[in-house]
């Protein structure tokens, strides 16, 4: 299929979007916190099976996700490789103020697959600042949270 081929030509990307241990500690639990992470977590093993670059995006709100600190880092349930670029942002759209959007032309990307938290918040925003930038975009179902 024409998906098939773009992954296999490295042209698609995987973003795992604010997955990080401080959002899992919050008054309001991720709802089905432990899916999320299942499905995460198959996402990127099959990204990585298939050569897809996977992208690790991680908030800095300077307040309970300060940079470097425990809250910020990515939950310990995600398996980054040691070649997939992380991404520290201040803004909702991961695009705003990041080296993300250069990173992917670099590798040739138009095609992005986006999972995740929180999906009215983050994830939405960077799923339209990647439609504004003329990238064909995918919501991974039962994937991003609220």
């Amino acid at each position: 299929s024409a998906q098939k081929r773009d992954l296999g030509e490295g042209k698609a990307a995987l973003l795992v979007i604010d997955v990080q241990q401080g959002l899992f500690g919050k008054s309001t639990p991720i709802y089905r916190a432990e899916t999320l992470l299942a499905n995460i977590d198959l996402l990127t093993r099959r990204a990585h099976e298939a050569g897809v670059l996977v992208v690790y995006i991680q908030h800095d709100d300077r307040q309970a996700l300060v940079k470097d600190s425990p809250q910020w880092q990515l939950h310990p349930q995600l398996r980054p490789l040691a070649g997939d670029p992380l991404v520290a942002k201040q803004h909702p759209n991961a695009f705003e103020g990041t080296n993300l959007g250069g990173l992917l032309q670099a590798q040739g990307v138009t095609c992005l697959s986006v999972c995740g938290l929180v999906t009215h918040g983050c994830v939405r925003a960077t799923c339209v600042g990647a439609l504004e930038l003329g990238y064909a975009v995918t919501l991974a179902a039962d994937a991003p949270s609220r």
